[in-house]
């Protein structure tokens, strides 16, 4: 990472600390000292105010610890904007120290036969060493019919910015020169799994498994039936779930959240006549076992 660009990073850390701590509490105003519940509540936080997410893995990687390099762009354009940017690179330029009349004169440095020599040797390489592009398929063969839209792919590409992909018949298709390819998948209802694969010169298709989240199954199978031991589930819902569990309603549209604690979120799952049912998982979190964070929302008929 270049030194302007590390720095401009750390920058935008302290910018996106001082947006936190306006309206928040935490244990200490230095980003680097917060843990569990000013991570939490950071992450709530970046969720309600522009609608992404970031992990507690991520926090540590990225702002309590150093890293060699950038986030991907969607995350620096999704913190600058947090901060009160447009994007990243708008950010950028209202913080560089490296002025653009300063760049110019470095180019203007290079003789002009060696930039005609560059220009010429890309133009040549593109044309003689261009890719063909090959057909690459991914299908997950443990899927039910209506998973499809429970299931998020990622194409990390070799900038490390991230292109989504949808599934057509639990398969994805691409087609690319690159010859090696990385995708990220994630689910509320399967354990996330990245695959990284050595793509051969012709077409390439392989048959993915995933492993399913059987606490997340367990939860969503809770909310559609029916029990005569309520006695036994309301056990086992306190066992999995953590006492200071982050549990929260995505309400239709526009209209925010609802917060629960856990025995709320318990009781509602064990009374037979309660209204939580047909219950959605969409962002499920484990901290030793137990979950610690937990957002759902109510399907309703089409």
């Amino acid at each position: 990472m270049k030194e302007s660009t590390h720095i401009l990073f750390e920058r935008l850390k302290e910018a996106v600390a001082r947006t936190f701590l306006k309206e928040n509490p935490a244990t200490s105003t230095d980003y680097k000292q917060w843990k569990g519940d000013d991570i939490a509540r950071f992450q709530e936080d970046l969720l309600q105010k522009v609608k992404g997410r970031v992990s507690e893995k991520w926090f540590y990687t990225y702002f309590k610890n150093t890293s060699d390099k950038l986030p991907r762009i969607d995350m620096l354009n999704l913190l600058s904007a947090y901060a009160g940017y447009k994007n990243w690179a708008d950010f950028k330029q209202k913080h560089t120290e490296i002025s653009s009349q300063q760049v110019n004169q470095k180019i203007h440095f290079l003789p002009v036969i060696i930039l005609g020599i560059g220009i010429l040797a890309a133009i040549s390489s593109f044309y003689l060493l261009r890719p063909t592009n090959k057909h690459v398929r991914f299908c997950i063969n443990n899927l039910l019919n209506d998973n499809d839209e429970q299931i998020h792919i990622s194409w990390i590409l070799p900038d490390e910015s991230e292109k989504k992909l949808t599934l057509n018949d639990h398969c994805v298709e691409l087609h690319t020169g690159l010859n090696e390819i990385q995708l990220r998948i994630t689910s509320p209802y399967f354990v996330d799994k990245l695959i990284k694969r050595k793509i051969p010169s012709s077409d390439y298709t392989e048959q993915i498994e995933l492993r399913p989240d059987l606490i997340a199954l367990l939860l969503q199978h809770y909310s559609q039936t029916d029990t005569n031991n309520w006695q036994k589930r309301r056990e086992r819902l306190q066992q999995f779930i953590a006492d200071s569990a982050m549990i929260f309603q995505q309400l239709p549209q526009k209209e925010g959240i609802e917060l629960f604690d856990k025995q709320d979120f318990i009781n509602q799952l064990c009374i037979p006549t309660g209204w939580l049912k047909n219950m959605e998982i969409l962002e499920i979190t484990y901290h030793n076992a137990k979950v610690v964070k937990l957002r759902f929302r109510i399907k309703t008929d089409q």
